[in-house]
């Protein structure tokens, strides 16, 4: 994807006619159908989360095996570029790499690019068997990123990047995640890998009881948007996380909401830092007294139905729960 390519990830919808099927639903057809596509939400993550259990229990599996598969690979087409960062130039159909150099690149470091690699097909395959996820890396301990598909990492990527410091990484940490467990990094930020806004699931990789590196497989706000809520056109469609903060909309939902118009990140200058939406595009924050009154609601007291006023106009709100990511769906009803 290029940087300076602008994506919308609000969808644009076609209002039917007020005659249509859907408007005929009662209010608890309508909570109902809601509780089931929050269901189907959440057995979808749920899927992708449990997968990257098995990927860190694979890449555990390289560290205990690294004397055996060190002799078998190519190391060759591994090599440092101009700026010191060691990387893969050439795209043989695997990941791409990336070592920033912000921590020195000793030999140790470049076994760790070497006999992760049979990692690779486990990520081909993640990528080609569920269309949400647009990539799938590891990174380790020492600023290395492995990550596929492949990409121009030297263009995308600032040389001495600390990989660890960001979000995607230390989430997954002792201090983080003393339970060693696979988690959801549920609040949207942006990519450093130039996908724009998107959710992750991490796991940590522990060799001789050390935090070896963290695999994560990605999903864009974009494609969450697309197949969860764009398809709702005879409906007012949202997603929050549980702070309220609007995950994806449609735009005629943001504009009702009185919220800016919502694009995707555009990349003017390589990412640094976690950088999340914070509180722009929060319910809970809302400049409308009864937006946020309404967020409350369901936030705090798990309200399912809500009865409000918006704009002068008397309107139900419905929620439903998605644990796997403590979101929230919500329909607007006028």
């Amino acid at each position: 994807m290029k940087n300076s390519q602008k994506i919308f990830f609000i969808a644009s919808v076609v209002l039917l006619p007020f005659w249509s099927c859907n408007s005929k639903l009662s209010l608890e057809e309508k909570q109902q159908s809601l509780k089931e596509k929050a269901t189907n939400i959440n057995n979808d993550f749920k899927k992708i989360r449990l997968e990257i259990d098995l990927l860190a229990s694979q890449i555990t599996k390289l560290y205990e095996n690294q004397a055996e598969i060190l002799p078998g690979i190519d190391k060759k087409k591994y090599e440092f570029a101009s700026n010191g960062v060691f990387t893969k130039p050439v795209d043989d159909g695997g990941s791409a790499i990336f070592v920033s150099g912000f921590y020195p690149i000793t030999e140790t470091v470049k076994n760790v690019v070497y006999f992760t690699e049979p990692i690779d097909t486990a990520f081909k395959s993640l990528v080609k068997k569920y269309p949400e996820i647009v990539q799938v890396y590891y990174n380790d301990e020492y600023a290395l990123n492995r990550i596929y598909p492949f990409f121009d990492v030297l263009s995308q990527y600032e040389a001495m990047m600390d990989i660890p410091s960001f979000n995607f990484y230390y989430l997954a940490d002792k201090k983080h995640n003393p339970e060693k467990k696979s988690l959801w990094i549920s609040e949207p930020y942006v990519d450093p890998a130039g996908r724009g806004w998107m959710v992750s699931a991490i796991a940590p990789v522990y060799f001789k009881d050390n935090l070896e590196g963290v695999p994560g497989i990605d999903v864009t706000i974009n494609l969450i948007t697309k197949r969860y809520v764009q398809d709702s056109i005879n409906s007012m469609i949202l997603i929050i996380d549980n702070s309220g903060a609007i995950v994806a909309a449609q735009e005629e939902t943001i504009n009702l909401l009185s919220f800016p118009p919502l694009f995707d990140h555009k990349y003017i200058e390589t990412i640094k830092q976690d950088t999340y939406r914070k509180e722009l595009y929060n319910l809970a924050l809302s400049k409308e007294s009864n937006v946020r009154a309404m967020a409350n609601e369901v936030l705090k007291n798990k309200k399912e139905i809500v009865e409000t006023e918006i704009n002068g106009e008397k309107m139900s709100i419905i929620a439903a729960h998605i644990p796997e990511l403590n979101w929230y769906l919500l329909e607007i009803i006028k």
